[in-house]
């Protein structure tokens, strides 16, 4: 059973912006990753910026199919959303990825927990990841009511 958690109604037609939010945090990311070498002190921004791609894009998918967004404080409830909205076209390894991604949230914006380039870019592969399903479900969700 997937547990509710906050959210709030949404309407479907938002949900590109939120996509597009998502394509251009990861694009972000991804550029900066290119730019930094491990020396630098880009870990965490890398890292903060992936995690808020994968956010973006559970949004979008969310607002996409079922017409809702989590509204939680906690951005490890935000799968669960993603759940709701998506059901069992939600293949588990990706909800495993975007657990495992926004659980970092709280370690690199809040913690001063230190990440080095090179562990960034680990945390951004698996971000990288769900985007791209993310993207790839996006483009099939359901047709807006005319």
């Amino acid at each position: 059973m997937v547990t509710r958690g906050s959210r709030k109604e949404v309407d479907r037609a938002q949900a590109d912006k939120y996509r597009r939010v998502g394509a251009a945090l990861l694009e972000s990311a991804q550029a900066l990753a290119e730019l930094a070498t491990d020396s630098d002190g880009y870990g965490n921004a890398i890292a903060v910026v992936a995690v808020h791609a994968c956010i973006a894009y559970n949004d979008a998918l969310s607002i996409a199919w079922k017409g809702v967004k989590s509204t939680e404080g906690d951005h490890t409830r935000a799968p669960d959303t993603l759940l709701f909205a998506l059901s069992h076209q939600a293949p588990p390894e990706r909800v495993r990825q975007l657990k495992m991604v926004v659980a970092k949230k709280d370690q690199v914006s809040y913690q001063g927990a230190y990440y080095r380039v090179s562990d960034a870019a680990r945390l951004l592969g698996e971000a990288a990841g769900f985007c791209a399903w993310a993207e790839e479900t996006y483009e099939r969700r359901p047709p807006l009511a005319a």
